[in-house]
């Protein structure tokens, strides 16, 4: 059978992102997995990444490629592009079969067809329910599916990661991808998982595809699959785990894999590691191995507010972490979030001063969005709009839901206010540009700020 995965483009979503200069772009690993397990299946395979190679004409496209499966995979933002996507195969191609999977789809399947001309919806990891579509299976007889009128019992969670294919990272052109200077110290990167699924119960977080059971890529497998991606063009890596260190014996353990074998590749971890999972042994063979550059998810400033998000980590718990990830020289981003569960206009300065408190040498706030699929969506549906799965409408003044306790407006001015009141700092300046001058990246750095002041983000110390 032919194949034809699709991922959507972003760009409708950011066109007027004040972020967008700064954005990165890799291959996107979901595709390469399925990729790899229909290959290692005997099928035929074509990966369209709308991201890094847009089609300007996709029904064309659809009509010429001729495939007997079409899928694609979004989230939430991306629905309006996974429609159009479909509408098109449903006109080019009418008797491919049109499957709609990602975070979107398991979280609200029957919305989604509802919506959207797709002939079923994969609930979860896909990595075999695609094989078995392609293969002609009933739909009935596949789990974790959904179709109109109909859907099977969830299938249970990938246990023997070790088992899963490598990416297929071949149909993939390496030289449309693009790094942040900040990020990437040389490219193309390639985004890894070394786990799936998160233990962690933060009230904000999707878990609609990987669940909440933690499971594992042994150490050798990791290693096998870095090694793969470098034979494929990449010259450095992501894990994009939700929970890399929720073990961190076996983190360690991949660490030393990687210095066992002499990997000598650069590394990242972006996503955003738990301050309450880590040691500092853990960041000490992390630095040797390789890694120069990591995450943080604070969210907040407040104990009380970590309380009642369920994040499962304290303030202190988070300046521990800093203060091992700056011995042993990371870069160290912080993510923070505005607006959260039981938030006060006190308590998102809170955030801000503790986030400047820290010695991190970058911060991003966003504005807290309730995402289908989490419990902080239940809790706020009544202040959702029934225009939620238009992302198109989100804009300065207008946010796709009305928060319980601020208006869009005092929400977007606190924001503005936080990156003031980190990155307006006299010291941080001056303790960039040492830092930046030691470690010889000064116009890295320099060309990533420019890109951030041009995009936009700084018109936070404009507006007052």
């Amino acid at each position: 059978m032919k194949v034809v995965l699709i991922n959507p483009t972003m760009g409708d979503y950011y066109k007027r992102s004040k972020v967008r200069a700064a954005i990165t772009l890799s291959p996107p690993l979901n595709l390469a997995l399925l990729a790899g397990a229909l290959r290692r299946a005997g099928h035929r395979v074509e990966v369209w990444d709308q991201e890094a190679r847009p089609t300007p004409d996709i029904e064309r496209a659809l009509a010429e490629a001729r495939p007997d499966l079409v899928g694609v995979t979004f989230r939430t933002p991306l629905f309006p592009q996974a429609r159009r996507i479909a509408e098109a195969a449903a006109r080019a191609c009418p008797g491919a079969l049109r499957v709609a999977g990602g975070v979107h789809p398991s979280t609200r399947p029957q919305e989604t067809l509802a919506r959207a001309p797709f002939d079923v919806a994969v609930r979860g990891e896909g990595d075999r329910s695609i094989v078995e579509l392609a293969e002609g299976h009933a739909f009935d007889t596949i789990g974790g599916l959904t179709w109109p009128g109909g859907e099977t019992p969830a299938r249970p969670l990938i246990q023997d990661m070790d088992g899963l294919a490598f990416g297929a990272w071949d149909l993939f052109d390496l030289r449309r991808y693009r790094q942040t200077s900040l990020v990437a110290h040389t490219t193309p990167v390639a985004d890894l998982e070394s786990s799936r699924g998160c233990r962690a119960r933060c009230v904000y977080c999707t878990k609609g595809v990987f669940g909440n059971l933690w499971r594992v890529k042994s150490p050798g497998r990791m290693v096998d699959e870095l090694e793969h991606a470098r034979a494929a063009g990449f010259r450095a890596f992501n894990f994009v785990d939700d929970s890399f260190t929720t073990l961190t014996t076996r983190a360690i353990e991949t660490c030393e894999e990687m210095l066992r074998r002499d990997l000598c590749m650069p590394w990242t971890l972006t996503n955003g590691i738990r301050v309450a999972n880590v040691n500092e042994e853990f960041f000490r063979v992390a630095r040797r191995a390789g890694c120069y550059l990591l995450a943080f998810g604070f969210e907040s400033g407040s104990d009380r507010v970590l309380h009642r998000i369920k994040k499962g980590a304290t303030v202190r718990q988070a300046r521990r972490a800093v203060a091992w990830a700056r011995k042993y020289g990371f870069t160290i981003l912080g993510y923070f979030m505005v607006g959260l569960p039981g938030e006060t206009a006190e308590t998102i300065q809170e955030t801000a001063d503790f986030a400047a408190s820290l010695d991190v040498d970058f911060a991003k706030f966003s504005i807290t969005m309730p995402l289908p699929g989490t419990p902080l969506y239940d809790q706020w549906a009544p202040h959702i709009r029934a225009s939620t799965y238009d992302f198109s409408i989100h804009t300065p003044d207008n946010g796709l839901y009305d928060h319980p306790d601020f208006t869009w407006p005092e929400l977007e001015a606190h924001t503005r206010a936080a990156y003031r009141t980190f990155y307006g700092r006299r010291d941080y300046v001056l303790k960039r540009v040492a830092r930046s001058v030691r470690s010889g990246q000064l116009f890295r750095e320099a060309r990533y700020t420019a890109a951030l002041g041009a995009s936009g983000l700084m018109d936070a110390f404009g507006r007052r």
